[in-house]
């Protein structure tokens, strides 16, 4: 991904991506010495000694055991410099997606209530306890009703645990506990069912999961597997967590899944209920670490506090993934992307926020409700169906905070104390204390509309979200020109100052503007409805292409289109409507526009319409306006625009420069009545 930036910190990571490019070369050419030595080794083994089911082979033990030399990082500020998507490793290895096993040559272990017996090598039970010991391949049956699974093998060992009809219960401890080894496959025997629980207190104070483990691990295979997390998270490794088959089902007193260095879900069918995140990531010193990819399987949240929280990259893409959070339904600190799938999401506050950059290329993105929809310094849509209902703004573009802090943490744990509870006096992301899903809401959104509809919203119930916005067969925008750095914006652009409490939010406010902000719509298919702003950067916009439909707020305190640099457009559809109190235009495009005073209620049909007559796009009101904004493509300088309302008509004449005021009736604007710079647009 490149930045439309180009600031000291893109060119450094310029010259950061060469030299670690030499230095992968290098790596290359050791491996393939390596892969020669180890190819001898290998023919030279018996039969049993490079059994497939239990032992790697020769590709698979290049690919997992190549050590990773990352450089780690002081501070968070750092890691973000440095970090580059195209370092991530967002593969699986030959043997997450296969969960084959041989079962002639495994050791076969069964539980016995109490107790348990082993047949063949490689393990030892002492009572209720199963302690596993070297690599290979186990297969493990029966009901445990207070004990454990314990893996304590060698650093280079691979372990497959193959559940084949299994139930443990452990009150004191993980049912899974991988304390050694270098990576442990959990394989679900098909067409078996599965359960594993906790107890809410634990002996050991470095464990804190139902499944633990301090290496990587894998959960795959086509059975079912239920997890009952009681005393903390449900799943937690310490490194890499992959989850690639298997219908799971799990509840957590916190986090359902946690991989510390890496969160990766390729296939299953996977549902979560967590009192804290539902699925996490959080490696905060190291830029190639922290990250959640999520490529297909079926993902279904239930979340108190994050749906998917990441710490340097959340990229969708592929599965289907619903979620419901009391907070960000998609949560990264740094950058996160869309690239294909269908994810639907219901937030308490954002539904998808990302501190530096959020991409959208394609999938679609359904937001029913949230008190903001899109959020980062920059938002750039390239492609894809994105549709959002907002308390607030429903795209927002303002400024990174990249500092430090405690709940994102490189720890092993979650900020709950483990006490059983669902993290009643846990820190919360913005620093508070208190039960998840109580913190404030962000920092550009007003306290008081967290969750509820903001005053004079117009046919809004404020217990009731508003209806996700139709399009009504909008038209299809061009590809547009290639976008254009706009350089510094002007200080102290932007909106009216909105002093007291102005409804959804107080964007635009004054010391708000950062040129490093900007939302950009370059492709895809754009659908808002907001009682905040509908699109708002506290910087600037651009609009290349895709078609943006924009049902604004009612009230005059925001509106459907706000910025506070400069707003371009060069190809595209654009349909905004909204109220006339803050209404703003384009300030320049290559391509013709105008905002024209044409009022309506819910319900309305709103249709623009080009000199010919051709529909430009049309849109059915979700609550009352006062003025359309409207471009299209093939609409020039000086041409005619037709805005409909049920049929009564309003023309206007095209503009590529910014009015001063919002045309009526055909005439090209007056005098604005506030205090917008001139080329913003204003109420006339």
């Amino acid at each position: 991904m490149t930045r439309k930036t180009t600031d000291s910190r893109c060119e450094e990571g310029f010259s950061r991506t060469d030299f670690v490019g030499m230095l992968r070369g290098a790596g290359l050419l050791l491996a393939g010495c390596a892969a020669a030595v180890l190819l001898f080794s290998v023919t030279g083994c018996s039969a049993t000694d490079a059994d497939e089911s239990s032992i790697a082979s020769t590709a698979e033990v290049l690919e997992e055991n190549t050590s990773e030399k990352s450089v780690e990082y002081a501070s968070f500020e750092e890691v973000a410099a440095a970090f580059d998507v195209s370092a991530l490793n967002l593969e699986y290895s030959k043997r997450d997606m296969d969960a084959s096993f041989d079962e002639s040559s495994a050791t076969k272990i069964t539980l016995l209530g109490d107790s348990a017996s082993v047949s063949g090598s490689g393990a030892a039970a002492e009572g209720s306890p199963v302690t596993i010991s070297t690599a290979g391949t186990y297969i493990v049956s029966g009901n445990l009703t207070d004990g454990s699974i314990t893996v304590i093998t060698s650093e280079n060992d691979k372990v497959q645990i193959v559940l084949n009809g299994v139930k443990i219960a452990c009150s004191s401890g993980p049912a899974i506990d991988v304390q050694s080894a270098d990576k442990c496959f959990i394989t679900l025997a098909e067409g078996t069912q599965n359960s594993l629980s906790d107890g809410s207190v634990f002996t050991s104070e470095d464990a804190n999961a139902c499944i633990y483990a301090t290496c990587d691990l894998t959960i795959n295979g086509s059975g079912s597997l239920d997890v009952s997390g009681n005393y903390r998270h449900g799943v937690f490794s310490k490194d890499d967590l992959v989850v690639y088959g298997g219908t799971i089902r799990v509840s957590a007193v916190e986090d359902g899944l946690n991989g510390k260095d890496s969160v990766k879900i390729g296939a299953g069918d996977i549902s979560i209920d967590s009192g804290a995140d539902g699925v996490k990531s959080s490696k905060s010193t190291n830029p190639e670490k922290g990250f959640v990819y999520v490529s297909g399987g079926s993902l279904s949240i239930d979340a108190e506090d994050d749906g998917i929280q990441a710490k340097t990259h959340l990229c969708i893409a592929g599965g289907s993934i619903e979620i419901d959070a009391a907070d960000d339904a998609l949560h990264s600190d740094l950058e996160g992307t869309l690239n294909g799938g269908s994810t639907s999401v219901r937030s308490g506050d954002d539904a998808f926020h990302c501190e530096t950059k959020l991409e959208v290329n394609d999938g679609s993105f359904v937001a029913e409700t949230c008190s903001e929809g899109y959020e980062a310094e920059q938002v750039v849509v390239n492609g894809g169906d994105t549709n959002i209902c907002a308390l607030d703004d429903a795209m927002n573009a303002s400024a990174a905070d990249l500092s430090d802090d405690s709940e994102s943490s490189d720890a092993d744990t979650s900020t709950s104390t483990p006490s059983g509870e669902s993290g009643a006096n846990a820190a919360q992301p913005d620093g508070s204390i208190g039960a998840p899903g109580a913190s404030s809401a962000n920092a550009d959104s007003n306290e008081q509309q967290q969750n509820t509809a903001p005053q004079g919203a117009g046919q809004q119930d404020s217990a009731t979200p508003p209806e996700l916005p139709s399009d009504d067969g909008a038209q299809g925008g061009q590809a547009g020109e290639a976008p254009s750095d706009l350089g510094q914006a002007p200080d102290a652009q932007g909106g009216m100052e909105r002093g007291g409490q102005a409804p959804g939010g107080q964007g635009g406010a004054p010391g708000a503007s950062d040129s490093n902000c900007l939302i950009q719509i370059n492709g895809g298919k754009v659908v808002l409805d907001s009682q905040g702003d509908g699109v708002d950067s506290n910087g600037n916009v651009e609009i290349n292409g895709g078609t943006l439909l924009v049902n604004g707020p009612s009230g005059d305190g925001d509106g459907a289109f706000d910025y506070d640099g400069e707003a371009t457009i060069s190809g595209g559809t654009v349909l905004m409507a909204g109220a006339v109190g803050m209404a703003q235009s384009f300030t320049s495009g290559t391509q013709a526009f105008a905002l024209v005073r044409a009022s309506g209620s819910a319900g309305n049909v709103i249709e623009a319409t080009d000199a010919d007559g051709n529909v430009i796009a049309t849109l059915t009101a979700t609550k009352a306006f006062g003025c359309v904004l409207v471009s299209g493509a093939g609409v020039s300088d000086g041409d005619t625009i037709t805005v409909s309302v049920d049929g009564a008509a309003t023309m206007a004449t095209a503009s590529t420069t910014g009015t001063s005021g919002i045309a009526t009736g055909g005439m090209g604007g007056g005098p604005a009545t506030g205090n917008r710079p001139e080329g913003q647009g204003g109420p006339a």
